[in-house]
């Protein structure tokens, strides 16, 4: 393994991470206003937008220090670390 390229293409998704905290802050727009019947709707889909980016965001977030854990261990036994990476193991 090359450190440098995993954290060179974990790049993306830390790219997306940014992405997601950025939609996460614009939902409440998303719910419109002065919508008249729809704006609880509106506001009901918002509120549910927001709870899967946060999934998801967590979802990458984990995965972000599973990698670094990796890395973390493969470089700590001079990369003879036999191919167990226990911060992927879940």
């Amino acid at each position: 393994m090359r450190p440098d390229a995993v954290r060179a293409g974990w790049v993306h998704a830390d790219n997306a991470a940014a992405e997601i905290r950025a939609a996460r802050s614009r939902t409440a727009d998303a719910a419109g206003h002065d919508l008249g019947d729809l704006a609880t709707t509106l506001a009901d889909a918002a509120g549910d937008l927001a709870g899967v980016l946060q999934v998801v965001l967590g979802v990458v977030e984990e995965h972000h220090a599973g990698v670094e854990a990796c890395i973390s261990d493969f470089l700590a036994t001079d990369g003879a670390s036999a191919g167990e990476f226990h911060g992927l193991a879940r």
